[in-house]
């Protein structure tokens, strides 16, 4: 299956790129970071008329440091402390009124 074929079915795309390495006394630092890319294109072509529209997104996200050294490679990933808060926000928002109704009703009873 050819590259193109794989794209129509599949828009969506996740790949680690490697950024520019710094170099820092022995060390040497290299920032990995996700890309994420989403394209939709569509053609039309009718007799006398040709059109054709397309849109996508990309994101890009640093998840980690690979540190070089003559002692050998360590990978130093980077957390991401808003996600983090955000998911603990998200559960307190299902359990707390889940919690609330449980009590509602063992106080009716």
């Amino acid at each position: 299956m050819d590259e193109k074929a794989a794209e129509t079915r599949h828009p969506l795309k996740t790949h680690i790129v490697e950024g520019e390495p710094i170099q820092i006394g022995e060390r040497e630092l290299v920032p990995l970071v996700r890309v994420t890319t989403y394209a939709r294109r569509q053609a039309h072509v009718g007799t006398g008329n040709v059109a054709g529209q397309g849109w996508g997104f990309v994101q890009m996200r640093p998840v980690a440091i690979l540190e070089r050294s003559s002692r050998g490679e360590r990978r130093l990933p980077i957390r991401d402390g808003t996600a983090q808060a955000m998911s603990g926000l998200l559960l307190a928002a299902v359990i707390i009124p889940l919690l609330l109704m449980l009590a509602t009703r063992l106080v009716r009873r």
